[in-house]
């Protein structure tokens, strides 16, 4: 940190955890236009993902990210810092940014990597706090529009974030710079127009590339409306039946309602399987004048523009509005699937995550925790045991099952993780309550608790740590095991929620409850054991001696799976915190001789 010409403050915005990576992550950045990469450039990969959530809650850090892209610096680290700053929107991170973005002599990989930044207005797990300023805005935009004149004259777009990072765009100027060549700015083109801009692509469709034309037209019918009808109408009643005249016609039924119904009955003539075809049309007289996929999208390129008290509710319709066509027919451009699901995410609301995974099955891992909680509210615990597997988290669909009337499910899918999570042990300590056993709950409570998160290279505080203690405070509903495992049994048990009527049944076996009392029970035979850390006052060949005698045996490396550790007299925070994690328990003194 002494080479670095940035003073971090308390950083009392972000969790205790994440201040301690973010010092650490500095630290051991290449100054001077040192290479960034190993082991350095995969902690600031995880740090940059890991603090998504947190990192724009502290302004103040938008200084790294300023120290980051500096003309010394390595290229690579000069192209992260520009997605360090995506998290910092403001009138500076434009500016700055705009410098790159504007510098002829940047170097493609960074200059792209800036244009992206300058364009970004998604939220999605971002900090809620994070809003662009109008004055950002206004910068980026104009530094965009700029590239995009450039590129214009030139005939040629050099960057290959220019026209993706332009979809996020609202001016007036980007529009007009789109007119002068509609074509070569087709992937541009989403769902920002201008009247003339739309009236030029509206003449001009010919030219635009087949892959872009849906597209074209939904936003030409979405900004002009009926104005748009009769040349939509001649356009979609000659030619062979393409996606692009079929979605003319369409557009038509949006726009002029019923009158235009005969026109696209006489164009399905001789066509096969056209029940979901009238399906579609009959939805669009439903909802006269909506060009719903263009008016999902103005929500979703623009969530971090919206005021965040206002943000769950343009989510929601904006989600509906992205679902809405799927019922007939799949959306063209597999990226609108990934626009759908963060809307869902902003929703909160686990019924629209059902809708996206049964449209879209891959969506699954994008809307995993609102996913499973529909699952266990319907009581569909096979379906929510094989999700929970493949997303690779049963100690989140353990909770759920838990939380809703599943005990002895909860318990067999927690016995799968190989993660000794707060969710994990909230979900143990509540299905053994809920099964039957109290008791056990409250061992699991006193006697196996998750670890807390490293803070500082001192050692493993027990649970709750400072970290933990500071999202109880400032942001309870982030981690709700959190703050049930603090309060202790009763705020456990009121989690609990109940089952309904029709929801699959338990299990009818009691060996994951007796699972828990054997782990409990901590018995050594036949148990792994691995040594940690240096052992300098503690005889290491007495406790392996002592292992041997108990029936236990050792194990070489902190590998998953183990069942206890020794701890040395000296031993790094990061080991314990490792192996705790994988589930591994301390010996203490009076478990094991030698000790």
């Amino acid at each position: 940190m002494a080479d670095l010409p940035v003073a971090l403050g308390p950083l009392d915005a972000v969790p205790p955890a994440l201040r301690y990576r973010v010092r650490e992550v500095l630290g051991g950045l290449p100054v001077e236009g040192g290479p960034l990469e190993g082991v350095a450039l995969e902690k600031l990969a995880r740090l940059v993902a890991d603090g998504e959530p947190w990192l724009g809650a502290d302004p103040s850090l938008a200084d790294v990210g300023y120290w980051m892209i500096q003309p010394r610096h390595a290229i690579e680290l000069r192209r992260r810092g520009c997605v360090w700053l995506s998290r910092f929107p403001s009138a500076e991170t434009s500016k700055r940014l705009a410098a790159v973005a504007r510098d002829a002599a940047t170097p493609p990989p960074l200059r792209d990597q800036a244009i992206w930044a300058l364009g970004w207005r998604q939220l999605r797990e971002l900090h809620p706090a994070t809003r662009w300023p109008t004055e950002a805005i206004a910068l980026a935009d104009e530094v965009l529009t700029e590239l995009a004149d450039a590129a214009t004259d030139a005939g040629k777009i050099a960057s290959g974030q220019l026209a993706p990072a332009l979809r996020h765009v609202q001016a007036d100027a980007a529009s007009a710079v789109y007119a002068r060549a509609p074509a070569l700015w087709a992937d541009a083109l989403e769902c920002f127009a201008t009247p003339a801009l739309a009236r030029v692509l509206l003449v001009c469709l010919d030219d635009i590339p087949a892959p872009h034309r849906v597209r074209a037209v939904r936003l030409v019918a979405a900004v002009l409306g009926e104005e748009a009808v009769p040349m939509l109408t001649v356009r979609g009643s000659h030619g062979a039946m393409t996606s692009e005249r079929l979605e003319m016609l369409y557009l038509t039924i949006a726009l002029a309602g019923e009158a235009r119904l005969g026109a696209f009955e006489d164009a399905l003539r001789g066509m096969k399987s056209i029940d979901l075809l009238r399906q579609r049309a009959k939805w669009h007289l439903a909802h006269r004048g909506v060009i719903p996929t263009v008016r999902g999208l103005r929500v979703a390129r623009s969530t971090a523009v919206i005021a965040p008290d206002q943000r769950r509710t343009a989510c929601a319709l904006a989600a509906d509005d992205l679902g809405a066509l799927t019922k007939f027919a799949r959306h063209p451009e597999a990226n609108l699937y990934a626009m759908w699901g963060w809307m869902v995410r902003g929703s909160g609301d686990p019924a629209r995550a059902r809708e996206l995974v049964a449209a879209h099955p891959e969506s699954q891992q994008l809307v995993r925790d609102l996913y499973l909680e529909d699952l266990a509210q319907r009581g569909r615990v096979k379906q929510l045991t094989a999700a929970a597997q493949t997303m690779r988290v049963p100690d989140l669909g353990a909770l759920q099952l838990a939380i809703h009337g599943r005990p002895i499910a909860a318990l067999e899918l927690a016995a799968t993780s190989r993660s000794h999570t707060p969710e994990l042990v909230c979900a143990r300590a509540l299905a053994c309550y809920r099964g039957g056993r109290p008791d056990l709950a409250a061992r699991l409570l006193a006697e196996d608790l998750p670890p807390s998160e490293i803070v500082d290279d001192a050692g493993l505080e027990p649970f709750p740590g400072p970290h933990e203690r500071w999202l109880i405070e400032h942001a309870p509903d982030v981690r709700p095991a959190l703050r049930a495992l603090a309060g202790g049994v009763a705020s456990v048990v009121a989690l609990a929620k109940s089952s309904l009527d029709d929801s699959e049944p338990d299990p009818p076996t009691i060996e994951p409850i007796a699972a828990v009392a054997r782990r409990l029970g901590r018995g050594l035979v036949g148990a792994t054991i691995y040594l940690a850390g240096e052992f300098v006052k503690l005889n290491k060949d007495a406790i392996a001696a002592a292992v041997e005698r108990v029936g236990a045996r050792l194990v070489t490396g902190p590998f998953p799976g183990i069942d206890y550790y020794v701890c040395g007299d000296t031993c790094p925070v990061q080991t314990i915190a490792q192996l705790e994690r994988q589930g591994t328990r301390r010996l203490h003194r009076g478990e094991l001789e030698g000790i």
